[in-house]
């Protein structure tokens, strides 16, 4: 492999490896808006936004998926829409009941997801 090659190799390597520390740390960053709102049952507000954030992470992750060019595995890549269309209802569900129950789901979802992704950058 030519130095330039094994150098385009390293940062191309270099932009996964923070893309999946990025990702990580955008789900904890949901887990984490979800808990304080779970932790706020009063304040319906910070629910809401917690939901819409996690709505637009899960969006973007769903518009990944559905991308012919992704190399994920495809029963993984199947599995992550399937759980993504349960996020769907269940924030749907959330935003139209204000039961902080309903948010469990969610926080968990997202925290481990969070963690696969920062262990295995």
């Amino acid at each position: 492999m030519s130095n330039h090659a094994a150098q385009a190799y390293g940062v191309t390597t270099g932009m996964t490896l923070a893309g999946r520390s990025l990702e990580g740390r955008a789900f904890a960053r949901a887990a984490q808006l979800l808990n304080d709102a779970r932790e706020a049952p009063d304040d319906r507000l910070k629910a809401v936004k917690a939901l819409r954030f996690n709505h637009q992470l899960w969006t973007i992750l769903q518009a990944s998926l559905l991308e012919s060019i992704n190399d994920m595995d495809t029963a993984l890549n199947d599995d992550l829409l399937k759980l993504s269309l349960f996020v769907d209802r269940r924030t749907a569900e959330a935003l139209a009941d204000a039961d902080p129950v309903l948010l469990d789901a969610l926080i968990s979802i997202n925290r481990d997801i969070a963690q696969g992704q920062l262990a295995n950058p």
